[in-house]
């Protein structure tokens, strides 16, 4: 009975382990909806027209980059942050005290014994020295370099003109994710001729960029290792 318990324990973990890991929803924002302006009433046109919807050259002169709410825009993220701290702390304080009685409410200093130790009398002193340091540095550095291409939707369209915009990209690879999230506001005179502008160009921009999966799951500490961290007070 005991050998049959411990090939299903066996078994089971087998089965755990060749099962697929839960893979988090990345921590984008809701996506925001798309308010779509009534289209605007058009004036009837002449069939022989040259700028007809239908047209080629309507088709050829047309402006091809994003300017309405549902257009798209494809983002060539480019980012690069580069930090580096250093800090030093070095203190210390010496303290030394003494202190001495010659006489205490008319006591004699000798008590009627003989000079043993030629001390010249009898008289207690206390006296300490304490020494206290602390020397501490550190130094942090951290460079990060980000370059995708991501295409988003023209969400809303502002009094000003300029667009709000906002794409989000999910890609998974053997059981590895990888996610990215933008949104920000940009000119129209930013977009390119061919459709693309540069997440330099994007004001109040969220750029998030993460993953979830067997890669990142190696690259965290074990469970035991971060509850230590946690309660160990020193």
């Amino acid at each position: 009975m005991r050998r049959r318990t411990g090939f299903l324990t066996v078994a089971l973990l087998a089965l755990g382990a060749c099962s697929r890991p839960h893979l988090q929803e990345p921590p984008w924002p809701a996506p925001t909806p798309l308010n779509r302006p009534a289209p605007a009433a058009r004036g009837p046109q002449q069939p022989t027209s040259l700028w007809s919807e239908d047209a080629a050259l309507t088709r050829l002169y047309r402006d091809h980059r994003a300017f309405a709410v549902g257009d798209l825009v494809t983002v060539i993220v480019v980012e690069t942050a580069e930090a580096t701290r250093e800090a030093s702390t070095d203190v210390s304080r010496q303290t030394d005290v003494s202190a001495g009685v010659s006489s205490f409410l008319g006591m004699p200093q000798h008590y009627g014994l003989p000079d043993l130790y030629k001390s010249g009398g009898f008289r207690p002193s206390v006296g300490a020295s304490t020494e206290n340091s602390f020397q501490g540095s550190g130094a942090t550095k951290q460079k990060d370099v980000l370059r995708m291409r991501v295409t988003a939707r023209v969400v809303d369209v502002l009094e000003d003109g300029n667009l709000v915009i906002e794409g989000r990209r999910q890609v998974e690879v053997n059981r590895d994710t990888q996610y990215l999230f933008v949104r920000g506001i940009v000119r129209p005179k930013d977009i390119s001729a061919d459709n693309t502008v540069s997440s330099i160009a994007l004001a109040d921009a969220q750029i998030l960029y993460g993953g979830d999966g067997l890669i990142a799951s190696q690259q965290k500490p074990g469970w035991m290792y971060r509850v230590l961290d946690a309660v160990w007070p020193f």
